[in-house]
Protein backbone atom coordinates (compact mmCIF):
# COMPACT_ATOMS: atom_id res chain seq x y z
CA UNK A 1 0.00 0.00 0.00
CA UNK A 2 2.83 2.40 0.87
CA UNK A 3 4.49 1.74 -2.48
CA UNK A 4 1.18 2.36 -4.28
CA UNK A 5 0.74 5.71 -2.52
CA UNK A 6 4.27 6.75 -3.43
CA UNK A 7 3.72 5.84 -7.09
CA UNK A 8 0.44 7.74 -7.11
CA UNK A 9 2.06 10.84 -5.60
CA UNK A 10 4.96 10.66 -8.08
CA UNK A 11 2.53 10.43 -11.00
CA UNK A 12 0.49 13.45 -9.91
CA UNK A 13 3.67 15.47 -9.37
CA UNK A 14 4.90 14.62 -12.86
CA UNK A 15 1.55 15.64 -14.36
CA UNK A 16 1.71 19.00 -12.58
CA UNK A 17 5.34 19.57 -13.53
CA UNK A 18 4.67 18.78 -17.19
CA UNK A 19 1.83 21.28 -17.45
CA UNK A 20 4.11 24.15 -16.57
CA UNK A 21 6.07 23.57 -19.76
CA UNK A 22 4.37 21.09 -22.09
CA UNK A 23 2.74 21.92 -25.40
CA UNK A 24 1.37 25.26 -24.19
CA UNK A 25 4.73 26.94 -23.64
CA UNK A 26 6.07 26.63 -27.15
CA UNK A 27 4.99 29.84 -28.91
CA UNK A 28 6.28 33.41 -28.91
CA UNK A 29 5.16 33.94 -25.28
CA UNK A 30 7.01 31.37 -23.17
CA UNK A 31 7.84 32.17 -19.56
CA UNK A 32 6.45 35.52 -18.37
CA UNK A 33 9.79 36.90 -17.20
CA UNK A 34 12.78 38.98 -18.31
CA UNK A 35 12.23 41.27 -21.34
CA UNK A 36 8.83 41.12 -23.03
CA UNK A 37 8.29 42.97 -26.30
CA UNK A 38 4.74 43.97 -27.18
CA UNK A 39 3.54 44.82 -30.67
CA UNK A 40 0.34 46.89 -30.36
CA UNK A 41 -2.04 47.00 -33.33
CA UNK A 42 -5.12 49.22 -33.70
CA UNK A 43 -7.79 47.65 -35.88
CA UNK A 44 -11.06 49.09 -37.17
CA UNK A 45 -13.38 49.16 -40.18
CA UNK A 46 -13.97 51.96 -42.67
CA UNK A 47 -17.20 52.85 -40.86
CA UNK A 48 -15.87 53.17 -37.33
CA UNK A 49 -12.41 54.67 -36.78
CA UNK A 50 -10.21 55.06 -33.72
CA UNK A 51 -9.21 58.59 -32.77
CA UNK A 52 -5.85 59.50 -31.24
CA UNK A 53 -7.33 60.23 -27.81
CA UNK A 54 -8.85 56.74 -27.67
CA UNK A 55 -5.58 55.15 -28.74
CA UNK A 56 -3.56 57.11 -26.19
CA UNK A 57 -6.00 56.10 -23.48
CA UNK A 58 -5.58 52.40 -24.25
CA UNK A 59 -1.80 52.70 -24.48
CA UNK A 60 -1.83 54.29 -21.02
CA UNK A 61 -3.98 51.42 -19.73
CA UNK A 62 -1.57 48.90 -21.23
CA UNK A 63 1.30 50.60 -19.40
CA UNK A 64 -0.73 50.51 -16.15
CA UNK A 65 -1.28 46.79 -16.66
CA UNK A 66 2.44 46.28 -17.26
CA UNK A 67 3.37 48.15 -14.07
CA UNK A 68 0.92 46.01 -12.09
CA UNK A 69 2.29 42.82 -13.64
CA UNK A 70 5.87 43.87 -12.85
CA UNK A 71 4.88 44.49 -9.23
CA UNK A 72 3.12 41.14 -9.03
CA UNK A 73 6.15 39.39 -10.50
CA UNK A 74 8.35 41.01 -7.86
CA UNK A 75 6.26 39.31 -5.15
CA UNK A 76 7.59 36.05 -6.60
CA UNK A 77 11.15 37.42 -6.98
CA UNK A 78 10.84 37.49 -10.76
CA UNK A 79 12.18 40.26 -13.01
CA UNK A 80 9.79 41.48 -15.69
CA UNK A 81 10.28 44.42 -18.04
CA UNK A 82 8.45 45.63 -21.12
CA UNK A 83 9.16 47.41 -24.39
CA UNK A 84 6.80 47.99 -27.30
CA UNK A 85 6.07 49.24 -30.78
CA UNK A 86 2.77 50.34 -32.31
CA UNK A 87 1.23 49.55 -35.69
CA UNK A 88 -1.84 51.46 -36.78
CA UNK A 89 -1.31 54.53 -34.59
CA UNK A 90 -1.31 57.23 -37.29
CA UNK A 91 -3.71 55.28 -39.48
CA UNK A 92 -5.86 52.35 -38.37
CA UNK A 93 -5.32 48.88 -39.76
CA UNK A 94 -8.55 48.35 -41.68
CA UNK A 95 -10.50 45.10 -41.98
CA UNK A 96 -13.65 44.65 -44.02
CA UNK A 97 -15.44 43.19 -40.99
CA UNK A 98 -14.59 42.59 -37.35
CA UNK A 99 -15.38 39.37 -35.52
CA UNK A 100 -16.83 39.86 -32.05
CA UNK A 101 -15.78 37.76 -29.07
CA UNK A 102 -18.72 36.21 -27.22
CA UNK A 103 -17.00 33.88 -24.70
CA UNK A 104 -18.32 30.89 -26.62
CA UNK A 105 -14.95 29.24 -27.21
CA UNK A 106 -15.65 29.31 -30.94
CA UNK A 107 -14.01 32.65 -31.70
CA UNK A 108 -11.51 32.83 -34.59
CA UNK A 109 -7.88 32.36 -33.60
CA UNK A 110 -6.27 33.67 -36.79
CA UNK A 111 -6.37 37.36 -35.86
CA UNK A 112 -2.59 37.69 -35.71
CA UNK A 113 -2.05 36.34 -39.23
CA UNK A 114 -4.93 38.34 -40.69
CA UNK A 115 -4.01 41.66 -39.06
CA UNK A 116 -0.27 41.42 -39.71
CA UNK A 117 -0.92 40.62 -43.36
CA UNK A 118 -3.25 43.61 -43.62
CA UNK A 119 -0.53 45.75 -42.03
CA UNK A 120 1.87 44.66 -44.78
CA UNK A 121 3.82 41.85 -43.09
CA UNK A 122 4.04 38.47 -44.79
CA UNK A 123 5.14 35.50 -42.71
CA UNK A 124 4.55 35.25 -38.97
CA UNK A 125 7.72 33.33 -38.17
CA UNK A 126 9.81 35.77 -40.21
CA UNK A 127 8.17 38.68 -38.34
CA UNK A 128 8.94 36.94 -35.04
CA UNK A 129 12.60 36.30 -35.85
CA UNK A 130 13.17 39.85 -37.07
CA UNK A 131 11.42 41.50 -34.10
CA UNK A 132 13.19 39.31 -31.54
CA UNK A 133 16.60 40.03 -33.08
CA UNK A 134 16.03 43.79 -33.37
CA UNK A 135 14.79 44.18 -29.81
CA UNK A 136 16.91 41.60 -27.98
CA UNK A 137 13.91 40.30 -26.06
CA UNK A 138 12.91 37.00 -24.44
CA UNK A 139 9.22 36.97 -25.34
CA UNK A 140 7.07 38.53 -28.03
CA UNK A 141 3.34 39.18 -27.70
CA UNK A 142 0.78 41.01 -29.81
CA UNK A 143 -2.03 43.18 -28.49
CA UNK A 144 -4.79 43.76 -31.03
CA UNK A 145 -7.06 46.60 -29.93
CA UNK A 146 -10.34 46.28 -31.79
CA UNK A 147 -12.77 49.17 -32.21
CA UNK A 148 -16.21 48.51 -30.79
CA UNK A 149 -17.76 45.96 -28.42
CA UNK A 150 -16.90 42.35 -27.66
CA UNK A 151 -15.57 39.87 -25.12
CA UNK A 152 -11.77 39.98 -25.15
CA UNK A 153 -9.80 36.76 -25.48
CA UNK A 154 -6.29 35.43 -26.07
CA UNK A 155 -4.82 33.14 -28.70
CA UNK A 156 -2.16 30.89 -27.21
CA UNK A 157 -0.11 28.55 -29.38
CA UNK A 158 0.16 24.81 -28.92
CA UNK A 159 2.93 22.77 -30.54
CA UNK A 160 0.15 20.76 -32.22
CA UNK A 161 -0.91 23.84 -34.24
CA UNK A 162 0.35 25.23 -37.56
CA UNK A 163 3.49 27.15 -36.59
CA UNK A 164 3.42 29.66 -39.45
CA UNK A 165 -0.18 30.65 -38.72
CA UNK A 166 -0.31 30.55 -34.92
CA UNK A 167 3.19 30.67 -33.39
CA UNK A 168 2.90 34.43 -32.77
CA UNK A 169 0.69 34.69 -29.70
CA UNK A 170 -1.65 37.59 -29.13
CA UNK A 171 -4.70 38.95 -27.33
CA UNK A 172 -7.77 40.50 -28.93
CA UNK A 173 -8.94 43.36 -26.73
CA UNK A 174 -12.17 45.14 -27.58
CA UNK A 175 -12.65 48.82 -26.86
CA UNK A 176 -15.81 48.14 -24.83
CA UNK A 177 -17.64 45.31 -23.12
CA UNK A 178 -21.06 44.28 -24.40
CA UNK A 179 -22.68 46.60 -21.83
CA UNK A 180 -20.94 49.61 -23.48
CA UNK A 181 -18.56 50.06 -20.55
CA UNK A 182 -14.97 50.77 -21.55
CA UNK A 183 -12.43 47.99 -21.07
CA UNK A 184 -10.76 47.76 -17.65
CA UNK A 185 -6.99 47.71 -17.20
CA UNK A 186 -7.48 44.43 -15.31
CA UNK A 187 -8.84 42.78 -18.45
CA UNK A 188 -5.67 43.70 -20.33
CA UNK A 189 -3.49 42.12 -17.61
CA UNK A 190 -5.80 39.08 -17.42
CA UNK A 191 -5.46 38.41 -21.15
CA UNK A 192 -1.69 38.86 -21.12
CA UNK A 193 -1.42 36.22 -18.40
CA UNK A 194 -3.40 33.85 -20.62
CA UNK A 195 -0.70 34.08 -23.28
CA UNK A 196 1.77 32.53 -20.83
CA UNK A 197 -0.45 29.65 -19.78
CA UNK A 198 -2.79 31.07 -17.11
CA UNK A 199 -6.16 29.34 -16.71
CA UNK A 200 -9.52 31.01 -16.12
CA UNK A 201 -10.64 30.39 -12.55
CA UNK A 202 -14.29 31.31 -13.06
CA UNK A 203 -17.08 29.34 -14.73
CA UNK A 204 -16.58 29.21 -18.51
CA UNK A 205 -17.36 26.85 -21.39
CA UNK A 206 -14.16 25.01 -20.38
CA UNK A 207 -14.03 25.56 -16.61
CA UNK A 208 -16.30 23.73 -14.18
CA UNK A 209 -18.56 25.17 -11.50
CA UNK A 210 -16.75 23.04 -8.92
CA UNK A 211 -13.33 24.45 -9.81
CA UNK A 212 -14.70 28.00 -9.91
CA UNK A 213 -16.18 27.65 -6.42
CA UNK A 214 -12.96 26.18 -5.07
CA UNK A 215 -10.94 29.04 -6.60
CA UNK A 216 -13.30 31.58 -5.05
CA UNK A 217 -12.51 30.22 -1.59
CA UNK A 218 -8.78 29.85 -2.14
CA UNK A 219 -8.02 33.01 -4.12
CA UNK A 220 -10.94 35.47 -3.88
CA UNK A 221 -8.93 38.37 -5.36
CA UNK A 222 -7.23 36.48 -8.17
CA UNK A 223 -7.21 38.34 -11.47
CA UNK A 224 -7.93 35.04 -13.20
CA UNK A 225 -11.14 34.71 -11.20
CA UNK A 226 -12.49 38.25 -11.44
CA UNK A 227 -11.75 41.69 -12.85
CA UNK A 228 -12.12 45.00 -11.08
CA UNK A 229 -12.14 48.65 -12.12
CA UNK A 230 -9.28 49.05 -9.63
CA UNK A 231 -6.61 46.56 -10.67
CA UNK A 232 -4.78 47.10 -7.38
CA UNK A 233 -7.56 45.22 -5.59
CA UNK A 234 -6.44 42.08 -7.42
CA UNK A 235 -3.45 39.76 -7.33
CA UNK A 236 -1.80 36.83 -9.12
CA UNK A 237 -2.60 33.63 -7.25
CA UNK A 238 -0.11 30.81 -6.65
CA UNK A 239 -1.48 28.53 -9.38
CA UNK A 240 -1.30 31.28 -11.99
CA UNK A 241 2.19 32.25 -10.83
CA UNK A 242 3.31 28.68 -11.43
CA UNK A 243 1.59 28.39 -14.80
CA UNK A 244 3.25 31.54 -16.18
CA UNK A 245 6.70 30.55 -14.91
CA UNK A 246 7.03 32.67 -11.77
CA UNK A 247 7.46 29.68 -9.44
CA UNK A 248 8.84 26.17 -9.81
CA UNK A 249 6.71 24.67 -7.08
CA UNK A 250 4.04 22.35 -8.43
CA UNK A 251 1.32 20.97 -6.17
CA UNK A 252 -0.56 17.84 -7.15
CA UNK A 253 -3.99 19.42 -6.59
CA UNK A 254 -3.35 22.10 -9.23
CA UNK A 255 -4.55 19.53 -11.77
CA UNK A 256 -8.13 19.87 -10.50
CA UNK A 257 -8.28 23.39 -12.02
CA UNK A 258 -7.27 22.36 -15.52
CA UNK A 259 -9.84 23.65 -18.07
CA UNK A 260 -11.31 21.10 -20.46
CA UNK A 261 -9.59 22.68 -23.46
CA UNK A 262 -6.07 22.47 -22.00
CA UNK A 263 -4.90 18.92 -22.62
CA UNK A 264 -1.54 17.81 -21.27
CA UNK A 265 -0.27 15.86 -24.27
Amino acid sequence: MKQLLLISFWFMTQVATAQSVGIWRSGSAKEFRNKVFTVVLFVSTEDDNWNIKEKDGLINQLHEAEIWLKNQAEHYSVSLKFASSILGYDQDIKLAALKRGTASGKEPVDWVSVVLKQAGYAGNVKFYNKTMAENNCDNLQLIIFVKGKGTSYSMAYSSKMNKELYFLEGSVLYEKYWNDEKIYTATIAHELLHLYGAWDLYKTFAQSDEAAEKAKKLWPQSIMRMVSYDINELNVDELTAWLVGWTDTAKNWYESFRPANKELH
